[in-house]
């Protein structure tokens, strides 16, 4: 279980173009399930409950990633210069 605590540890460490993303994302109703630092990223990783509800091909910092692969997570958005990323754990569209 995700406790308040681990979501503010975790994503006080996402900042620029990420941060953007995440915020937008929770904006608009998507959910936080899972937080983590170590892996895959060393600095912050964050799993969203739903598939991605906007584009983000503008950002310049982000790199994006369709990986389909059920025992770890659908897709990604990440930023190596901060060693991060924010991801999609199922493939729910909604």
């Amino acid at each position: 279980m995700v406790t308040k605590y681990d979501i503010d540890e975790i994503t006080l460490r996402i900042t620029g173009e990420l941060q953007i993303l995440l915020e937008n994302e929770l904006s608009l109703g998507n959910e936080i399930v899972e937080v983590a630092g170590g892996w895959p990223f060393s600095n912050a990783n964050v799993w969203l409950k739903y598939r991605f509800k906007a584009k983000y091909d503008e950002c310049t910092t982000l790199k994006y990633h369709y990986l389909n692969d059920p025992k770890h997570w659908v897709e990604h958005y990440e930023d190596k210069s901060i060693e991060a990323m924010v991801a999609v754990r199922a493939s729910a569209k909604t």
